[in-house]
């Protein structure tokens, strides 16, 4: 039995399980030999005796290396050491990485296992392994509204909304997952709520607003799946809003606005710069209502498609006779559907917001780049000239 002093208590009680941090903000963990990191792996979930998982431990190692390389030191001077570029045995970092006092070696292993860590959480995101037909019953929701005319997109069904474009979000991808995982405080892919997404352009301020009540009358959008902690409206003046709606003439229609009418209302509509928080990542000129929703998903038992796969096989050897005798037909009815609930993005812009979306400081490659900045600096903490040693 190991003799050990109890106290004081190691950072990972003060700062994650009593002070709520990140794990991946830790400057190093407490692991002091090669058993010790095997013990560590097996409950973190791999058992590095079985070759499948050792594989898939050195898989993700490798990835990490060329994350780094690729995307995190892209524009710096700075390059993985050789020696951690190199290793035979990924269980190494761990003991480097609570080497004390502090090497350089030692905060590059850090570096590594920040992003082996984020790069865990999204390959074993449950989700994606259903993805394309998840995406398939989100956007059939607004797809059974959209028409496209003669290059001209709008809403269609108890009446028509105009939309300038529609755009979707098919999926992020491994980078762009990584990227968004290394910044956020929680740090695992189940916080990510835009792998799905949806953006509709309308007009101007006024359209956004039928846009969003089109999909609410026609329950595209459901207010009790909407996650409240989720929406972020950057473009409409709600107080306005509700004086205008207070002083709304009977039988108010508006398709009878005039041009001029409609773009002085919207400028009243329109939301003050500075009025809301934004995301620490957007630009200041970015404008939009974005909003969260989720969607019951329903997927075929597992063992169903594995029952047909069986009874298309025995059916074209000829032998639909033991299709019957088993029962496929029967068992593959009886198996229990596979339902959640999945969030998905629904943003909602005006014209002028979407095209300085484009370009300049609201454009997305402005904002990735900030994502950018920010995981280098998490990543890289003590490595950094700016980042205290």
């Amino acid at each position: 039995m190991r003799n050990e002093s109890l106290f004081p208590m190691p950072p990972e009680i003060t700062q994650v399980i009593l002070g709520g941090g990140s794990p991946i903000d830790l400057d190093g963990l407490r692991i002091q030999s090669h058993d010790e990191a095997w013990n560590f792996a097996l409950n973190y979930g791999y058992d590095m005796s079985i070759p499948s998982q050792w594989a898939r431990v050195v898989k993700v190692y490798e990835d990490a290396i060329d994350f780094l390389e690729g995307v995190v030191l892209e524009g710096t001077d700075l390059h993985v050491p050789h020696e951690l570029r190199t290793l035979g045995d990924p269980l190494d970092l761990l003991v480097w990485a609570s080497e004390r006092p502090r090497t350089l070696d030692g905060r590059w292993s850090c570096a590594v296992l920040r992003v082996m860590h984020t790069l865990f959480h999204v390959d074993h995101n449950v989700n994606l392994r259903y993805l394309p037909e998840i995406q398939r019953q989100v956007f059939d929701r607004y797809d059974q509204y959209l028409v496209c005319e003669d290059g001209r997109w709008c809403l269609r069904g108890a009446y028509d909304v105009p939309l300038v474009t529609v755009e979707r979000k098919e999926n992020k991808d491994r980078v762009s997952m990584l990227l968004k995982m290394l910044h956020k405080p929680e740090n695992v892919a189940e916080t990510i709520y835009d792998q799905i997404g949806i953006r509709l352009v309308a007009e101007d301020q006024l359209g956004v607003l039928m846009v969003i009540r089109f999909l609410l009358d026609h329950h595209v959008l459901m207010p009790t799946h909407i996650k409240p902690s989720r929406s972020r409206n950057l473009m409409i003046d709600l107080e306005a809003l509700a004086a205008w709606t207070e002083a709304m003439p009977p039988l108010f229609q508006v398709y009878d606005l005039s041009s001029e009418e409609r773009r002085a209302l919207s400028h009243t509509l329109a939301l003050k710069p500075g009025s809301q928080e934004q995301n620490p990542f957007s630009s200041k000129d970015y404008s939009a209502v974005q909003f969260t929703a989720r969607t019951l998903i329903r997927l075929p038992g597992p063992a169903a498609p594995a029952l047909e796969s069986v009874q298309k096989r025995l059916e074209s050897l000829g032998r639909s006779d033991l299709v019957d005798l088993a029962r496929i037909p029967e068992l593959i009815q009886e198996q229990e559907e596979f339902t959640f609930f999945f969030a998905h993005e629904v943003q909602v812009m005006e014209q002028s917001g979407f095209q300085s979306s484009r370009s300049g400081p609201a454009s997305h490659s402005e904002y990735k780049q900030r994502q950018r900045d920010a995981a280098r600096r998490r990543v890289l903490q003590g490595i950094l000239q700016e980042e205290p040693c």
